[in-house]
């Protein structure tokens, strides 16, 4: 039986709001049942260190009773950059690392360098929004770099950065689905740097398109999960 561990994505401090937010996401979905799941950080990256420690203990456990078992790590977001670090901190070990499924896997911790996937990871799926989306350009991205024998595919999808990780927005209360999403002031202000702009800066992308992206993702991932048995 398969070692699989998976951390989502940044949301509220409250747990509770945080698992209604993220009941549907893609990596609690695969983690259900067999897999240990664990929530991501608050906003400022608070923590995603004891999300990475939860994951070193959980496998360490599990090895004891199962040497054999391959590891699988999936991660969205902040929790993506966790789970490359996790595979770090397996490679100082000498532990082999299956495979690895990252949902738009973000450059957001001062504390961590994830840029490159460690070669004792050998197969990796990285499904990222693709830049023209215009959401969360303040965002760059983790684990996109890797050398053999790792072998490394990754593919964009037009969609939000949330909608990536199976979180798409959703339309307020006299919000039509075709409108197209505002990420903040906070976000835009970034993106643009400029005051004025901000106010009127936009995603390109639709509530609308942004829910069936988030759905096409899903099913994008199902073989690579099937294949080294995330599902």
């Amino acid at each position: 039986m398969a070692i699989k561990f998976g951390i989502d994505g940044t949301g509220p401090m409250s747990n509770t709001t945080y698992a209604a937010n993220f009941s549907n996401s893609h990596v609690k979905k695969i983690c259900t049942g067999e897999g240990e799941y664990v929530r991501g950080p608050i906003t400022p990256g608070g923590g995603l260190p004891e999300a990475i420690d939860a994951g070193l203990e959980s496998i360490k456990a599990k090895r004891e009773s199962e040497p054999e078992s391959p590891i699988l790590l999936t991660g969205f977001s902040r929790g993506g950059l966790g789970v490359v670090v996790i595979a770090k901190q397996l490679q100082r070990q000498d532990i082999p690392v299956r495979a690895m499924l990252l949902f738009d896997c973000v450059d957001r911790h001062l504390a961590y360098d994830a840029s490159r996937i460690p070669t004792n990871v050998e197969n990796v799926y990285h499904v990222r929004r693709d830049p023209a989306a215009r959401s969360r350009m303040s965002f760059g991205n983790d684990g996109t770099k890797s050398s053999p024998p790792t072998v490394y595919n990754e593919k964009f999808f037009m969609c939000t950065h949330g909608s990536m990780g199976g979180t798409p927005w959703k339309p307020k209360p006299g919000q039509s689905s075709n409108e197209y999403i505002n990420e903040g002031y906070g976000e835009a202000y970034i993106s643009t740097g400029n005051a004025v702009r901000a106010v009127f800066y936009r995603t390109n992308i639709t509530f609308a398109q942004d829910a069936r992206v988030s759905q096409e993702v899903w099913r994008d991932v199902q073989p690579f999960a099937r294949q080294h048995s995330f599902v």
